[in-house]
Parts: structure tokens; sequence; C-alpha cells
């Protein structure tokens, strides 16, 4: 074990030796998780469109205008959204004029153009009532509202669904009220005129929700920095365990690792040594881009949580050094290595952004190939959600199947000449 220790030690001060590894290691990694918070974390509520379409009878009508009204509740001076009825498009705003040529006649018609809208992002969503909504709805039969949101967007999906179901939910129940008095009046006209009361009733708004954002040290815990302090943490980190191809390569080209070899020690003294020494280096530089994000205000949550995550996480990234640095035998493929594989899966991993608002399939490849995705949505769990050890205990589990994939892989095919 002394063998050990002496050759991560002598590792470690080799490392901070060199010419700017202090500002490569360090300073710029605070640098660009300041730059990339900062971008990310300017929420910005604006207004866009969503289409309605619908046959136009009476309640499918009266729906559209309560959904209307939906969008036009303000937030930080915002409108939600503007309503486009593409029922009737010829009297709409010119934002929800379709650009197609020529009159599209039919509800089809427009239903293809609204979904056009949404799959080139004009509009977040296309909301489409089906023919014989009101004759439905009176005669309590189910009733499919169809909702078709942009792609790769979660949480936008989930929004625009709890304004359709606010309305849904207030038309129902408007109509339940409806139905009782006019059974119990046994009149026709007692219908519309509950039904209207109902509806007003409703517009009154008896219940008043006061929303509010928690806030830490000035800055929302889901700010920017909450998302680029672990990404680009964990992006370094991965540069620092990739150095050991550039150490391998090196010491073999300088005869180091020959010298090493012709002491008394094992094969897995000198490799344990090396990869213990560089696993202390990505610790501590994972450690700095913490401090850094609790001095801008990220509330990591349970510190429990956050160790076992960082320490596996460093654990793989160390593991799957070894294993590239089988395939690096000249300094160039080393230093093409080094730089490709972190600015590859960093992306894909969501270390730059959050991996929910890009396209599922490269949700799914990121999720496939790469550790700081796992890593990610753990820190996500954590800080966002408060979760603890057990919560993230499948994500810790899969960090640790990528490491023992890439110390299979390294463990085979190392060879220390």
């Amino acid at each position: 074990m002394k063998n050990i220790l002496v050759i991560a030690l002598s590792q470690l001060r080799i490392q901070f030796a060199q010419r700017g590894i202090l500002l490569s290691q360090f300073v710029v990694p605070i640098i660009m998780m300041i730059a990339i918070g900062a971008f990310t974390g300017q929420s910005r509520i604006q207004t866009d469109e969503i289409d309605i379409l619908h046959a136009g009878d009476a309640l499918a009508a009266q729906f559209a205008a309560e959904l209307r009204k939906e969008g036009q509740k303000v937030v930080e001076g915002n409108a939600l959204f503007n309503l486009c009825d593409l029922t009737a498009p010829a009297e709409q705003p010119t934002a929800c004029q379709l650009s197609e040529a020529g009159p599209l006649t039919t509800l089809d018609e427009r239903a293809a153009a609204a979904q056009k809208r949404v799959d080139d992002r004009q509009t977040l969503a296309f909301v489409r009532l089906p023919v014989g909504f009101t004759d439905d709805l009176k005669a309590g039969r189910n009733v499919q509202i169809q909702v078709t949101v942009q792609s790769g967007n979660a949480a936008l999906s989930q929004t625009i669904r709890s304004y359709v179901d606010a309305v849904r939910v207030r038309l129902s129940g408007a109509i339940v009220v409806a139905e009782v008095v006019s059974a119990k009046a046994n009149t026709p006209a007692a219908f519309e005129t509950a039904f209207n009361a109902a509806q007003a009733a409703w517009a009154t708004d008896p219940v008043v929700i006061s929303e509010s954002v928690s806030t830490l040290t000035g800055t929302s815990s889901g700010s920017g920095f909450s998302q680029s302090a672990p990404g680009v943490g964990a992006m370094f980190v991965m540069f620092n365990a990739l150095t050991l191809m550039q150490i391998f390569v090196t010491e073999r080209k300088r005869w180091t690792m020959q010298r090493l070899i012709m002491m008394p020690l094992t094969r897995a003294q000198i490799l344990a040594g090396k990869m213990i020494g560089q696993y202390v280096l990505g610790l501590i530089t994972f450690g700095v881009m913490i401090v850094a994000g609790l001095v801008l205000g990220v509330p990591w949550g349970n510190w429990a949580a956050v160790i076992v995550v960082v320490v596996v996480y460093t654990l793989t990234v160390t593991a799957l050094g070894l294993a590239v640095s089988t395939f690096a035998r000249t300094v160039n493929q080393a230093g093409s290595l080094y730089l490709l594989i972190p600015m590859v899966l960093s992306p894909l991993g969501g270390a730059w952004w959050p991996l929910d608002i890009t396209p599922p399939v490269m949700q799914t490849v990121g999720k496939l190939i790469s550790p700081i995705a796992w890593s990610q949505s753990a820190f996500t769990q954590i800080v966002y959600y408060g979760a603890g050890v057990p919560e993230v205990l499948p994500q810790v589990g899969v960090l640790l199947l990528f490491a023992a994939v890439y110390f299979g892989i390294g463990l085979f095919r190392f060879r220390l000449d």
C-alpha cells in the first residue's frame, strides 16, 4: 500500500508542477460555469401562440373562449399565451395566420397546417376538439381532446396540458351543475340558465393562487448555476481523467514507465498508484466547482447524496481514462481523444444544457454512452427536488456499471511497456 501511495503522491506532484494546471483545472471551469449559468439562467417569460381547432358547436366555442381567457392571464408582465382559433383563421391576429397558399376549407386541412406549425416550432402547441363535442358532453360520453406540443420539452407539455385541463374541469363542472338543475326543474331552459350561472361563478376565480419563487442568497433554486455547476464540473473531471492517456504515452516515450517496471513494484501497484493520483485530482476539481457553486448560491441539498455522486462519477471517468488510454499509442492520438471524447459526451450528457430540452433521440443516445447524463440526472434530483442517497441510487448504480465496463476494458488491454 505504501508503494501505491508513493506513486499516487508523485503523480499529484507532477500534475501540479505543470505550468497552467491551476488555470486549466480550476480557473477555466469556474469561468465556463459562470458563463453557461448566466446564459441558461436568464429565464424570460414570453408570449407564444397555441392553435385550437373545433367544429364550431356551442360548447366547443365556449371551450376555446375559456382557453383564450386562460392564456391572457398575466405573469411577470406578459400574457401566458395567445390562442389562435383556426375554426375562423381569417379573423385571427397576424401571428395566427396560416402560411399555406389558398383557403383551407376542411378541418383536416387546417389540422395538418396546425400540426406543421408545431413541427416547425412556430407555435407552442395544437389543441383539437372532436366533432360533436357539445353533444358528447351533454350526453355524458367520454371526450378525447388531442393536444400536440413541440417535441423534446417535457416541461412544456405538462404546462400546456395543465391549461387545457383547467378549462376542461371548469366546463365539465358547469355542465354537471346545469344537468342537476335542469333535472330538478324538468324544463329545457333551466339547463342554459344554470350553465351560464355556473360559468359566471367560475369567472370570478373563487380560488386564487399566489405564486412565488424560492431563493437562496439571491439566486433562484432553479437558476442556470444549478445546472452549470455540476455539468461543467463533470466535464472538467472527465478532461482530468483522460489526462491518463497522455501520461502513459509520454512516460513510455521518455522511458519513465520502463524504469518503474524495473523497480520492485508489481504491475497492479504501478497502475493503482497512477489511477489513484488522477482520481484524487478529479475529486479536488469537483470540490472546487462545488465551492464555487455555493458562492453563486447553488442549493446543493443533501450533502451525503452529493458526495456519493461525486465519488462514484469520478471513479467512473477515471476508469474511462484507463480504458481509452489503451487505444492511444502516440502523443497526437492521445491529444485528439483527449479533446474529442469530453466535447462529445458533455453536450450529449446535458453538461451544457438540461437534457430534457433536447430531442428524445439525443436523450436516449446520451444515456447510453455518456456517464455525465447519469451524474446530471442525480444532481437534478438532489438540487431541484431535495433527493437523498436512496433516491439517487439508480443513477449511482448505472455509473458503477459504466465503471465496471471501463475497468474491464482497461485492465484487459493495458500494457505497461
